[in-house]
């Protein structure tokens, strides 16, 4: 999936997205009574932006937000959750199997093939091949 059909599911699903300086976590996802908002670091491009985009979409359309202030709320839970998504939509299972399958067999080649970073790839690459 292309950066710019994530726009699409941006606007088509209600996230307002926006551009400033977020440099320390280069993206950020909010839930504001029913609206939802990313904002993406302004230096972001490329494979960087497509990623945290798609994680921070990943949070807003499962509704993977948690509570900092609570001790009871595990950050981790909704990280994975948001990752999954990204994973799901960026790098469709039978996608990545048939990357595989044609010779792309290093992280390093699979992320250029999908046009993702190469620590994103690594998530996929632990989701879809577990052992």
């Amino acid at each position: 999936m292309e950066t710019n059909k994530l726009y699409c599911i941006a606007e088509k699903q209600g996230v307002t997205v926006d551009r400033f300086n977020v440099r320390e976590n280069k993206s950020v996802s909010v839930k504001s009574g029913k609206n939802l908002y990313v904002g993406l670091d302004n230096e972001l491009k490329g494979a960087s932006e497509k990623v945290c985009l798609a994680h921070e979409l990943g949070h807003c359309l499962t509704y993977s937000f948690y509570n900092i202030y609570s001790p009871f709320d595990v950050r981790e839970k909704h990280e994975k959750r948001a990752d999954k998504w990204a994973i799901h939509n960026l790098i469709p299972e039978k996608n990545y199997k048939f990357a595989v399958e044609n010779g792309y067999d290093t992280v390093f080649s699979l992320a250029e093939y999908f046009g993702v970073t190469v620590d994103f790839m690594e998530k996929a690459v632990r989701l879809y091949s577990p052992n």
